[in-house]
């Protein structure tokens, strides 16, 4: 009984894992080698760690695989099964077959696994063996022992077992070889044949090699036509095959994480079947100590103190065992804090080149007099918005799971806010050529309070998903008042398109991190993680992200928050909540230190500001800065946090003990990690690349004027 349900397990993982869902085969093979070992069959054993082995692989863990493998070929040899033998020989040989210090021990493995095979008269193993060794060879330019090994293949011993895949890769190998020996003649035959197969039996991935190689065969006969032709066959099959393989890296890279889990639990339960081994072997011990106590009273106290020394043996094993867990566990954690470190240092290197990107693209838009290159700049500056989208994002999930997500809470005008985000959208609104129209009661409040950071990361991930996946449609933004009480208020949001809609079965995965809908449009496909932060930020606010949608009608999410109601003061009339008012003629002829030590963020700052007048002065570390500093006459100082020699934040401490000119901090950094440290070094404001551009020079215009203000009212 317990062989039948084996035996369905690995079947199943098997299916598994070739559609590309690596956890669930992976966790089926463990609890196939649990059964395994609970009932001590060395068969099924040998087999479960033969299939961990080659999931292993597929994650890239070449190391543990390997040691699966070895416990695989252990086992087959305590069950004494000939074919069980040679099919781990087989594994061996193909895991050291691409390792180049390790040749000679895969022709070993290889050569044993011939001859077992062949003893056991197994020809389709021994089949597919050749093909692996064959292609191992070829990808290693040996083509005149991989010519012997294609020889056998075609040969009278496999002619009954050749199906079409094994023709097509047969054939594809046979022409890798010949186009190698300049044979154009013999190679073409054998491509066409494979290409014309591989139509028919749609092996998308063999039609894949063949169109390539047909097209540098052809190009190597000087037949360039026709050979650009087949590129770009070879270039179409290769992107549809392209999208399929990055749908199934992300499946690996999602399943990693949980398969490292997976990998724990393995191990523990490998330490505890020992463990019970020695129990089992303890217990009987023990009652053999009591029925010899019953006969001989000095026999039984010996085999008494005997049972008492094996369980401190035991006690000191099982806390050794408990230390192992406590130092893992303290790994773990420092890898925890390792990645946090690593997404903090990718976020300063991507987004610094990214502001030189994004900067320059709006100096040549603004600076633009040829109408037909304009459309070209607005794609060069929306494609490195988008990549900052997406880096924010993975940036985003790494705060939310390091607990750093902050909670800001502030009054806003929700009207205003919804307006301004819907104007990020215009590029892309205009290209997939939508409508988006918002819908908001008359009676909302003109000031709430609330944490309006994340209802903007919310809304611009709900709005951005509605946009990518409308074609010619309108978006419609609704907030409706759901409920009223006292000094708060229920609003409910609404973000609907009439788009391609989400099939039944990607509901609950689009809200998995890495995880898409399908989309008949590949123009956007980014990171999978907008609609897994907007799950995880309504979590921090106690809401739900709700789902109505239909494949071909659209879709409509919909979510409730709770604010404050903030009392108008017609007196105030909140001044500070709206933007100061882009004033450029302040900077005109207004002298700013630039302290930046990248070439490129040097000369798009300076571009930017001297557009309006401003005379720049740009040194390139910290110590620069502090002398220009002491010679005086600036309006203005921006400041690089990282620099060499000396850091901004240092010279801004050194500048401060004698001079109160406006600093404003210049940085790549998430700004949580940095502010308290600029702060308390004197600078004035805080500025992260890459900018928007007006709220740059707003920033900076707030600081030259108050600092105005507060020096004439010390002279007055």
């Amino acid at each position: 009984m317990e062989e039948k349900y084996m035996d369905s397990l690995l079947s199943l993982s098997y299916d598994l894992g070739t559609t590309g869902q690596y956890k669930e085969a992976f966790e089926l093979n463990i609890k196939t080698l649990q059964i395994a070992l609970n009932k001590e069959n060395d068969n099924y054993t040998g087999i479960a760690y033969g299939y961990l082995g080659y999931d292993l692989l597929e994650q890239g863990d070449t190391i543990e695989a390997i040691k699966k493998f070895k416990l695989a070929h252990k086992y087959a040899l305590l069950a004494d099964d000939p074919k069980l033998i040679a099919h781990t020989y087989s594994d061996l040989a193909t895991v050291y077959y691409n390792r180049p210090k390790m040749k000679s021990l895969s022709r070993l493995y290889t050569d044993k696994a011939v001859k077992t095979f062949k003893d056991v008269k197994d020809t389709l193993a021994l089949q597919h063996l050749y093909y692996n060794y064959a292609y191992a060879l070829g990808a290693n330019h040996e083509y005149e022992e991989m010519k012997t090994v294609l020889d056998d293949l075609n040969g009278a011993m496999f002619i009954d077992y050749t199906n079409h895949i094994y023709r097509a890769i047969i054939d594809n190998l046979s022409a890798e070889y010949h186009l190698h020996h300049e044979n154009y003649r013999m190679a073409d035959s054998l491509l066409l044949s494979v290409i014309e197969l591989s139509k028919k039996t749609r092996l998308s991935g063999e039609l894949e090699i063949a169109y390539e190689a047909y097209s540098k065969s052809l190009a190597a006969q000087g037949i360039h036509e026709k050979a650009f032709e087949y590129r770009l066959k070879y270039e179409k099959v290769r992107n549809l095959n392209l999208k399929e393989k990055n749908a199934i890296t992300k499946n690996r890279i999602a399943a990693t994480f949980q398969i490292n889990e997976f990998k724990k639990n393995l191990e523990r339960s490998e330490v505890e079947n020992v463990l019970q081994e020695k129990k089992i072997y303890n217990k009987t011990l023990f009652n053999y100590a009591l029925t010899a106590l019953s006969i001989i009273a000095l026999l039984g106290f010996y085999f008494n103190f005997n049972l008492s020394r094996n369980r401190k043996q035991l006690n000191r094993a099982l806390k050794e065992k408990n230390k192992l867990y406590l130092e893992e566990k303290t790994k773990a954690e420092k890898l925890a804090r390792v990645k946090s470190d690593f997404f903090s240092t990718v976020s300063h290197e991507l987004r610094t080149p990214l502001y030189g990107v994004i900067g320059l693209s709006n100096i040549l838009l603004d600076n633009n007099k040829d109408p037909s290159v304009t459309e070209d700049l607005n794609s060069l500056k929306f494609s490195a918005d988008y990549l900052l989208a997406l880096i924010n994002d993975v940036l985003q999930i790494n705060k939310i799971d390091s607990n750093k997500i902050d909670d800001e809470q502030i009054d806003f005008n929700l009207d205003q806010l919804i307006h301004k985000i819907v104007s990020t959208f215009e590029y892309m609104r205009r290209q997939n050529k939508n409508e988006i129209e918002t819908h908001l009661p008359p009676d909302l409040p003109e000031l709430i309070h609330g944490n309006a950071t994340r209802l903007s990361q919310i809304l611009m991930n709900l709005i951005g998903n509605a946009s990518k996946f409308t074609e010619n449609g309108v978006i419609h933004i609704s907030v409706v008042i759901k409920n009223v009480r006292e000094n708060k208020i229920t609003l409910g949001f609404s973000i609907k398109d009439n788009g391609e809609g989400i099939a039944i079965s990607k509901q609950n995965q689009i809200f998995e991190e890495f995880e898409q809908g399908d989309s008949l449009s590949y123009n956007y496909q980014g990171t999978g993680l907008g609609l897994p932060i907007v799950k995880r930020l309504l979590t921090l606010s106690n809401s739900h992200i709700h789902l109505d949608t239909q494949v071909g009608k659209g879709s409509n999410f919909t979510f409730d928050l709770e604010y404050d109601k903030v009392a108008f003061d017609p007196l105030n009339n909140h001044a500070s909540q709206k933007p100061l008012l882009l004033e450029t003629s302040i900077l005109h002829g207004k002298h700013i230190l630039i302290a930046e030590d990248n070439r490129i963020n040097q000369m798009v700052t300076k571009k930017i500001l001297e557009k309006d007048g401003v005379i720049c002065t740009v040194v390139e570390n910290g110590r620069d800065a502090v002398a220009a500093s002491k010679v005086g006459g600036y309006d203005l100082i921006l400041m690089d946090v990282n620099m060499p020699i000396m850091s901004g934040i240092d010279a801004t401490k050194i500048i401060r003990l004698n001079c109160n000119i406006p600093i404003i901090a210049l940085t790549a950094v998430e700004i949580e990690e940095m502010r308290q440290s600029i702060l308390d070094s004197g600078m004035n404001d805080i500025i992260i690349k890459p900018y928007d551009v007006n709220a740059f020079k707003r920033v900076i215009i707030k600081n030259i004027l108050d600092y105005q203000k507060t020096t004439s009212y010390l002279e007055n």
